[in-house]
């Protein structure tokens, strides 16, 4: 790739606790700016903020998910990066 290319960092694993505040942040770069960003198997309670990348709130459930995450350029170029997020009771 080159220094132009979109890339999307991957977080790698993360962990939050039950129905407690949790924050991930998504970080796009290269390509053309402005990015939007999406994700899929976010566990009820968390939502990504599409223009800041923040996925955020207070999580729901137990035991592991694996959250896609994407990033879009104006363009339209898309890159993706793939995460386990693993929910603890305590």
């Amino acid at each position: 790739p080159t220094p132009g290319d979109l890339k999307l960092a991957n977080p790698g694993p993360q962990t939050c606790k039950f129905n407690q505040s949790c924050t991930i942040q998504l970080t796009a770069t290269g390509g053309k700016p402005t990015y939007r960003y999406a994700a899929t198997g976010l566990p009820w309670g968390l939502t990504v903020d599409a223009g800041s990348g923040r996925i955020s709130g207070k999580p729901w459930g137990s035991g592991t998910v694996q959250i896609t995450a994407t990033a879009t350029d104006t363009t339209g170029a898309t890159v993706t990066a793939a995460f386990p997020l693993t929910i603890n009771w305590f």
